[in-house]
């Protein structure tokens, strides 16, 4: 486990920039040098993210690799300390998922509905200071027991999630609406 994983199209509110000054934070503060992969195609801001690890000295540790196909893209996950996703769009994203479902652990933006879907199964990232995700890094490298439970929190969490009822909740909606809808004219 010499890299962590963000599986992420290239637009600015995708936040890689965050991982970067992170990993630098991580490195500087615990003597941890850990690699990134990041796949995913460019929406114009690949460059940005690559000047921006330039100017960290990161260069040689960030890996691009365009769009992965998706019999590859289990092992990235599998093979990385973690799968980290700073992103400041949800609220609901699959690589958390993805990442659940195949046992890595997940470092995840701590903003209100994106944290939601997650509950308790990912380590929270302030998306306003990257020193979060560092230290939360350094625990996951350095506890192995961190490692353990977290990975048995996004099997719980999957689990759960894939029992849940959405046909009654849906159901439930749309009853509830009905009675609002009488409200209007049939025409509308």
């Amino acid at each position: 486990y010499d890299y962590i994983y963000y599986p992420a199209q290239f637009w600015p509110h995708k936040n890689h920039v965050y991982i970067l000054d992170g990993l630098r934070l991580l490195e500087h503060h615990y003597g941890i040098k850990l690699n990134v992969i990041f796949s995913g195609a460019d929406y114009g801001n690949e460059d940005h993210v690559k000047k921006h690890a330039h100017l960290l000295g990161l260069e040689d540790r960030v890996i691009f690799t365009g769009f992965v196909d998706l019999d590859v893209m289990p092992q990235l996950y599998k093979q990385s300390v973690a799968m980290v996703m700073p992103t400041y769009f949800g609220p609901t994203n699959l690589p958390p998922l993805e990442a659940f479902q195949l046992g890595v652990p997940v470092l995840y933006s701590d903003l209100p509905g994106l944290s939601d879907q997650v509950g308790d199964a990912a380590l929270l990232m302030d998306l306003n200071n990257p020193m979060s995700m560092a230290l939360h890094l350094y625990h996951l490298v350095t506890d192995g027991q961190l490692r353990n439970n977290m990975i048995m929190a996004g099997e719980n969490r999957i689990n759960y999630l894939a029992s849940i009822d959405r046909v009654s909740i849906l159901m439930d909606i749309i009853n509830k609406f009905s009675h609002k809808r009488r409200c209007w004219p049939r025409s509308m």
